[in-house]
């Protein structure tokens, strides 16, 4: 057992991967109890033969292959911090290694600084364009750095940077700051005082936004670059030299804001990509080291949740890294006082500027998530691990995404993908979980007459296995790319349906047996590998396709009837809703071009001509049976024939038994099931709130929805007649009517997504689980306040909610109480309406007692004309004491101003 334990630490040492070396990996790779695990371990360290390093979770590495690796000895049995130490062994990184991207997206534009700083005798002239806050500056400096560390200036010489635009008001001060000046020169000139490129001299001078120079100092500047002199200013006798690298940089096109002359004595051009451009890898490196700069200036342990994560990476800042950095210590900022005291900093959504939140739509921010945290140090550790699987795995994607010739970049990424994971193959035994995994694996492939290669058996074994164990860290770089995986995925169901469905099953099982998730990436891996096998098997020599309209609907028959059936016998063909004959028959020409060898096809299609499907078909030694007919339980019947090799004049003879249909007409007993909107801000509000729910419903439901009259609802309650005639399913409005027991959900609840359960649960009944899903997915999506108030009021939503949400913060602070959240969205939609309505000149004049709430309620009407008299004034309007009755219905419940009261 030791020398087990032993031979995996030392394989894992080597390979790098450091995070399978926990008590608890090793106990799950070998198989064995981690009590067991642990007393090796010991024994191991005690022996020397092993060290420990970090500390959540401690890790166990070989300690020869470490000292061998890296040349150096390891004193005592422990390594505080493995990644800092691994820094220090491979040498301190210098000037361009230190830059994020310099193996990367930035790596031409590296080498270029390199070439460029390096030419001799002196450097030429570089200038470097690129929005403001992608890093010019830093790259400006580590070009310097870059000089000096290769010998290429003095080890004395300086780096003079100047920004241009500080002397944009003032172009004569920074000629002379520039080239220096003589006593007398100007009005305060008291002494001779050298410029900018005499300090400079021997080393590199950085002019950023140098598209501030005026003309007159591009010349000077030009005529120094061709000849190394110059005048000071007030001097023209003089000549001074500087042998200087100059580094220019702007955000503006410099064709358009430099003289023709000066550009043409600036050789070399480079263009800094903005952070967009910069790649998921590199923007969480990013966000990672300027993390952990805090954590070393504030000394705390940072920890993010995921979805600032996901915020910060899919957020396009303005202003590049520069933005990035203001926001992260911004949220620094916002967390700080809430540190624990094991100094440990948690940033969520709550902490990220206001500027930043409000990319995200107000319902996602709003919704409830388990929350995750991920600890700075751990995500770098992660980082280093997931980068080649990454960028291979980018490269797949945007080969497959951006194809024109699908087979042939298929064939490409096939040989890629194999070439990959040969790299990496495994010797060592699999552990029970893998060994599971793979069982499930053939035992798929079995049923699709699909065999791994023996002499590739190994690497596939490999390449299966390490998809299922990828680095976590991915995860988070791949969420982004959750849109293309899709599109490409969807690809492929169309193009390799076979082994699409294949992996599909394969996904369902793993996750009913072993309780682990494939992800869409790995999946769509798995399906590249599965049809790099199949095209060493023969074709199967009978075989069906179905073929229908729509964007699923072929594949979906396919996929259940092969599942069904525990064997592949159809193909699918999507088609699109309105499509000739013509592309339909080149559609099934591509597929039997593709299926060389099959001897009879069974085709099912749901509509077209049987004689001109066959008339455009390229025939070969197929013999092909066409039904224009398409149902489950039919394809079931000739998939059942396929498969038990049923002759085929035999198998279209049973189909054509089960085409005929039955049918039964059921009357309708059942009352119309409705849901009622009833708003106390009027018919109008409801009619356009009725008008959001009937988009929301799915297309085929047959629940109605209709408007009913508030204070008719009030006072009739459930004796009203629309309960006799119709099956009221639930109340939807904006202040819920007394004595009514039906399920009643509020305007700000939907839009909140709060306190729906009584709502779902009333139309569960009534409605499929995909109606359910449809309905729920449109409801979250035209119920976001942004969408209700363009719906509700013709006047400008976003300047009409910016005054009500104003004015109902004085009211608050006028009655000294924080209304909930539900009580102030419930609130902004009414007032909303209410200012509308009386634009309009159609207030509401009916209000249950309204000289007793006139009498009782004098305080609150009066806060409520102060709170709102901005509006008025603004608007034109005066608020009647009728429509402050009901804001007073709807502060009134709220549990805030119940203690207050």
């Amino acid at each position: 057992m030791q020398e087990m334990i032993e031979k995996a630490i030392q394989e894992h040492t080597q390979n790098g991967q450091f995070s399978r070396l926990s008590v608890a990996e090793l106990s799950s790779q070998l198989s064995l109890p981690k009590s067991r695990v642990t007393q090796v371990l010991q024994q191991l360290l005690k022996a020397g033969t092993v060290v420990r390093a970090g500390q959540k979770p401690v890790l166990f590495l070989d300690r020869s292959v470490l000292e061998e690796t890296y040349g150096t000895a390891i004193e005592g049995d422990t390594i505080r911090n493995l990644d800092q130490w691994l820094a220090a062994q491979t040498d301190q990184e210098q000037d361009f290694d230190r830059l994020i991207g310099h193996d990367g997206s930035l790596s031409s534009l590296v080498e270029q600084c390199k070439a460029t700083v390096a030419y001799p005798p002196n450097g030429l002239p570089l200038i470097l364009t690129g929005e403001t806050g992608t890093g010019k500056s830093m790259i400006a400096g580590l070009a310097y750095e870059y000089a000096r560390n290769h010998d290429l200036v003095k080890p004395e010489s300086r780096f003079v940077a100047v920004n241009c635009s500080e002397y944009a008001n003032n172009p004569e001060l920074l000629t002379a700051n520039l080239f220096g000046y003589v006593k007398g020169a100007f009005t305060g000139a008291d002494q001779d005082t050298p410029g900018l490129l005499e300090l400079a001299d021997g080393g590199v001078l950085f002019l950023d936004e140098v598209h501030n120079l005026k003309g007159e100092c591009q010349e000077k500047l030009f005529h120094f670059m061709d000849q190394s002199i110059y005048h000071r200013m007030g001097d023209n006798k003089t000549w001074y030299t500087s042998s200087v690298r100059l580094i220019f940089a702007t955000t503006e096109d410099p064709e358009k804001v430099l003289l023709k002359t000066l550009q043409r004595r600036i050789p070399m051009k480079l263009t800094v990509p903005n952070l967009a451009a910069r790649g998921n890898y590199e923007k969480l490196q990013i966000i990672l080291s300027m993390f952990a700069r805090e954590e070393e200036r504030l000394k705390v342990h940072i920890q993010l949740s995921s979805s600032v994560i996901q915020l910060l990476l899919s957020y396009p800042f303005p202003e590049n890294i520069g933005g990035l950095k203001s926001a992260i210590q911004s949220s620094c900022v916002n967390a700080l006082f809430q540190t624990d005291e094991e100094k440990v900093m948690r940033i969520g959504l709550k902490d990220i500027p206001d500027s930043v939140i409000q990319y995200s739509a107000l319902e996602t921010l709003m919704k409830p998530r388990e929350l995750t945290w991920h600890g700075i140090e751990e995500l770098r550790h992660d980082l280093v691990n997931v980068r080649t699987p990454f960028s291979f795995f980018e490269s797949v994607l945007e080969t497959l995404e951006t194809t024109q010739d699908f087979e042939s970049d298929f064939r490409a990424i096939q040989k890629t993908v194999l070439h990959h994971f040969k790299r990496s193959l495994r010797k060592a035994d699999l552990t029970p979980f893998e060994t599971a995994f793979l069982t499930i694996v053939q035992d798929r492939c079995r049923q699709y007459h699909l065999e791994l290669p023996e002499k590739d058996r190994q690497l596939y074994t490999t390449a299966f296995v390490e998809l299922l164990s990828l680095p976590q860290g991915i995860d988070l770089l791949l969420q982004s790319r959750a849109k293309q995986v899709e599109e490409v995925m969807n690809r492929l169901r169309t193009e390799a349906f076979k082994y699409f469905s294949l992996v599909t099953e394969i996904r369902q099982e793993v996750r009913e047996r072993l309780e682990t998730d494939l992800n869409p990436l790995q999946c769509l891996i798995m399906t590249v590998l599965a049809a790099r096998a199949g095209q060493s098997q023969p074709a199967p020599r009978r075989m069906g396709v179905i073929l229908a309209h729509g964007e699923s609907s072929a594949s979906s028959m396919a996929m259940c009837v092969n599942q069904w059936l525990e064997t592949h016998v159809f193909d699918a063909i999507d088609m699109p809703l309105f499509v000739s004959q013509e592309e339909i028959s080149r559609q099934l020409n591509d597929w039997l071009r593709k299926m060389e060898g099959i001897e009879e096809l069974f085709l099912l299609v749901d509509l077209g001509s049987l004689e001109q499907i066959y008339r455009n078909l390229n025939i070969r030694n197929v013999n092909i049976g066409i039904i224009n007919s398409l149902s489950l339980k039919l394809a079931l019947s000739v998939g059942q024939d396929i498969r038990n090799q049923t002759p085929m004049e035999k198998v279209f003879e049973r189909a054509k038994a089960l085409s005929s249909i039955e049918y039964h007409i059921e009357r309708n007993r059942e009352k119309p099931r409705m849901i009622i909107c009833s708003c106390a801000s009027g018919l109008g509000v409801a009619e356009k709130l009725r008008g959001v729910i009937v988009d929301s419903l799915p297309e085929d439901s047959d629940i109605r929805v209709m408007t009913y009259d508030y204070n008719t609802l009030q006072q009739e309650g459930m004796t009203s007649p629309v309960f006799e005639e119709n099956q009221v399913i639930s109340i939807v409005g904006t202040l819920k009517p007394e004595e009514i027991t039906v399920p009643f959900v509020a305007l700000e609840d939907l839009i909140l997504q709060e306190n729906t359960n009584r709502f779902d649960d009333s139309l569960r009944p009534y409605m499929e689980a995909e109606e359910m899903r449809v309905f729920k997915k449109n409801i979250v999506k035209n119920f976001s306040l942004s969408n209700i108030m363009n719906s509700l009021t013709i006047l400008n939503p976003a300047k009409l909610l910016e005054h009500v949400a104003d004015a109902i913060d004085r009211l608050q602070n006028r009655l000294g109480v924080s209304l909930g959240n539900n009580t102030c969205f419930g609130l902004y939609v009414h007032v909303s309406c209410l200012i509308e309505r009386l634009v309009m000149n159609r207030g509401i004049e009916v209000y249950g007692n309204a000289d007793a709430f006139r009498l009782e309620q004098q305080d609150f009407i009066q806060a409520v004309d102060d709170s709102f008299a901005d509006v008025q004034k603004f608007y034109g309007i005066r608020i009647p004491v009728e429509e402050t009755g009901y804001m007073y219905d709807y502060i009134k419940n709220d549990p805030n101003y119940k203690k207050r009261v």
